[in-house]
């Protein structure tokens, strides 16, 4: 193969709603597993192009958040508490299974000689993190602001507006330091395997003076989490899914300007104006910058069901070193 061939290996990040299903009241569990299969047809897409060495990384705001929803609803039944870091581990099983199943299923039928394999993913944090004395990353459902006012008086939460979509709880997000499963994904990737783990940016744990690990209350931001792991790994290319289809300026107003191609010094000028906005596309971005300034080729940002689009350059604002 020569260079013109040579496709770049690749960290796929998908947003929660990749798997989130909008009416939550009246959901089925298969509609999970239907609107998994869009996003799985797209990865098949890039394996029939030649692209081989993947991982997938997923959100998991709108699941943690039904899982806190559920257990604050059967409380009196289940009087036990479980804490945010097993709320993740919950989600990454979860979700972790349905992309593995629907992934291998989608492959098995297209023809493609390809597996998937889910690890159960543990980032560590720093306890001293400023994060946990000023909570900030949104996780589950959107709430008006009456509800939003009431949960608080209620439950003690904190919530905040979402970048005017409605009022979400915020939890503490401090920024991941290390993957510790980095080996397996290694050896997965070695073997053959697409990879898929560091759900809901990884369970949060603190590594004690003995070296034990223990879980913490954060949720960590997926996408720091993927630019980290793409890093780690040696991934070329970082792909962040979400529901638009570009990072863009001057957000929610008669000038919108989407962004395209551009280098990362750029990019970082856009981000220091106050361009992007917290709890929305500013992590996105951050996350890419990182990326691409710790040794990755370039960091795409685009919408869900673009995958391959955006990785042949006809959409998506594509962010390289220069």
């Amino acid at each position: 193969m020569n260079d013109l061939d040579h496709k770049p290996s690749l960290l796929i990040s998908f947003g929660g709603n990749a798997l989130n299903v909008p009416d939550q009241v009246h959901a089925h569990q298969k509609e999970e597993f239907e609107i998994a299969r869009k996003s799985m047809n797209g990865v098949a897409d890039l394996l029939e192009k030649g692209y081989n060495k993947i991982i997938l990384t997923h959100g998991n705001g709108p699941q943690v958040g039904q899982i806190f929803l559920q257990q604050e609803l059967t409380k009196l039944e289940f009087p036990r508490q479980i804490t945010l870091d097993v709320c993740v581990a919950d989600s990454q099983g979860r979700i972790g299974y349905i992309l593995q199943n629907v992934f291998d299923n989608v492959c098995q039928k297209r023809g493609i000689d390809k597996r998937s394999f889910a690890v159960i993913t543990q980032v560590v944090v720093d306890p001293k993190d400023p994060a946990f004395d000023n909570p900030s990353k949104p996780i589950g459902v959107f709430y008006s602001q009456k509800d939003a006012q009431k949960l608080t008086e209620e439950l003690g939460w904190e919530l905040v507006e979402d970048a005017g979509r409605g009022f979400r709880r915020v939890v503490p997000s401090p920024n991941p330091l290390e993957i510790v499963e980095m080996k397996i994904f290694h050896e997965v990737l070695e073997a053959g395997f697409i990879a898929i783990g560091g759900g809901g940016g990884g369970i949060p744990v603190v590594r004690g003076s003995n070296g034990e690990l223990n879980g913490v209350e954060a949720v960590i931001d997926k996408d720091r989490t993927s630019a980290l792991l793409a890093n780690e790994v040696g991934i070329e290319q970082l792909i962040i899914l979400t529901g638009v289809d570009f990072a863009c300026l001057n957000y929610k107003s008669p000038q919108l300007q989407p962004i395209k191609n551009i280098t990362v010094d750029k990019m970082e000028y856009y981000l220091k104006q106050g361009e992007f906005m917290e709890g929305s596309m500013k992590p996105k971005v951050e996350a890419a910058i990182d990326f691409v300034k710790n040794g990755g080729k370039k960091a795409i940002i685009a919408n869900l069901y673009d995958l391959l689009p955006a990785t042949e350059g006809k959409t998506g604002t594509h962010i390289s070193a220069d």
